[in-house]
């Protein structure tokens, strides 16, 4: 523990979680992580628990008296040999990630304090405008190398209105697209859309199914399924079985004769519903049925009367079927002066050098198909 004196707060780096719920309870208080699911206790306390190994935790928490005034979830990632900073699940989940903080203070004193530990640190995917991004950038000046990377936005839906409302300011066409392929698919069979939450008795099975979808597309051939990867699918089913105890936990299934083809799991947090996985079974791909669930999912959330639809992950061209706007974010790596960062700073450009001489003399291959 560490502090600051006249400033009256200190700062204190937990290494490991001893007691998940009473830090649960002292985080909840911060707004970023009471309104951003990828940042929330649930996403934080699975992620430090599934993902990173003994000792690999970082947490800094700044006080004043009893109060937690602002959070840098962090733990240790080794890549290429060498050790850096990264919030916690940022390279793995591949999310949008961020700092609680009370208000500007808090958070100038909490990226100063980060900054002071002189480690090589990523902070991926943070809001392009917002106010992390612009107070780190002013603690780390004249301390390191900064680099700032433009990074993958995430679509979004905001739900002003009603679904009729929201349909008719789409274009005709793409109305059309999904009426056609859904009749298309119920000349196949019957066709069931099935939006679950389900309980904490019965997760894991919805969970288990889900997986199952998943995996038989081309994330299954890859090894980027849930179901071939421990890793994620550890990581899932037990945010998966916390958020069913507290009735957020969405589970979509599109049906044809009862068989699951497509799937999607999403979270009500914060007034929001977030899309956290969906995957669907290509033997049906010729009927889009990942695209249908998407609007089967989106018209519940608009029944459930909230605001906004988060489709997380990158903002791919097939989701502008459903809108144009997006949150966008910025990735900055920090390289302190120091022995540490220079071997960082050293590692990272010889990756990036290598990764574009690969890229230039990759033989090209002819056309070919979607998988």
């Amino acid at each position: 523990m560490s502090s600051t004196g006249a400033a009256s707060y200190t700062v204190e780096t937990l290494r490991r979680i001893d007691s998940p719920e009473e830090l649960a309870t002292r985080w909840r208080q911060l707004p970023q992580i009471a309104q951003e699911f990828t940042q929330s206790v649930d996403w934080m306390l699975v992620a430090a628990e599934r993902l990173y190994g003994a000792e690999a935790l970082r947490l800094i928490e700044a006080r004043k008296g009893d109060e937690v005034i602002a959070l840098a979830p962090l733990g240790v990632t080794n890549g290429g040999g060498v050790e850096r900073l990264e919030i916690l699940g940022a390279t793995t989940l591949f999310e949008p990630c961020g700092f609680g903080y009370r208000d500007d203070e808090a958070l100038a004193a909490l990226c100063r304090s980060v900054i002071g530990l002189g480690r090589p640190l990523v902070l991926q995917r943070i809001e392009a405008d917002g106010a992390l991004l612009k107070t780190f950038k002013s603690a780390a000046r004249g301390r390191g190398q900064l680099l700032e990377f433009k990074a993958s936005g995430s679509p979004f839906v905001p739900i002003a209105g009603s679904w009729d409302e929201y349909l008719q300011g789409l274009s005709s066409r793409r109305r059309q697209d999904y009426r056609r392929a859904r009749r298309n698919l119920e000349k196949a069979g019957k066709v069931e859309v099935e939006i679950r939450k389900p309980g904490p008795e019965d997760v894991e099975a919805a969970m288990a199914e889900a997986m199952k979808v998943e995996a038989a597309s081309w994330k299954g051939r890859g090894g980027s399924a849930m179901l071939t990867n421990p890793r994620l699918s550890g990581f899932f089913l037990q945010l998966a079985q916390r958020l069913a105890r507290q009735g957020q936990l969405r589970v979509c299934f599109l049906r044809l004769e009862g068989a699951a083809i497509a799937m999607q799991i999403g979270v009500v947090h914060a007034g929001r519903w977030w899309v956290l996985k969906i995957g669907y079974d290509e033997r049906w791909a010729e009927y889009s049925p990942g695209i249908q669930l998407m609007w089967d999912a989106l018209h519940a959330a608009f029944e459930e009367g909230l605001s906004s639809f988060e489709m997380l992950g990158s903002a791919e061209p097939w989701l502008s079927i459903w809108t144009k706007q997006e949150r966008a974010y910025r990735t900055v790596a920090f390289y302190p002066y120091n022995g540490r960062g220079m071997v960082a700073l050293g590692a990272d450009i010889m990756r990036a050098f290598a990764q574009r001489l690969r890229a230039r003399v990759k033989p090209k291959s002819g056309p070919a198909g979607r998988e």
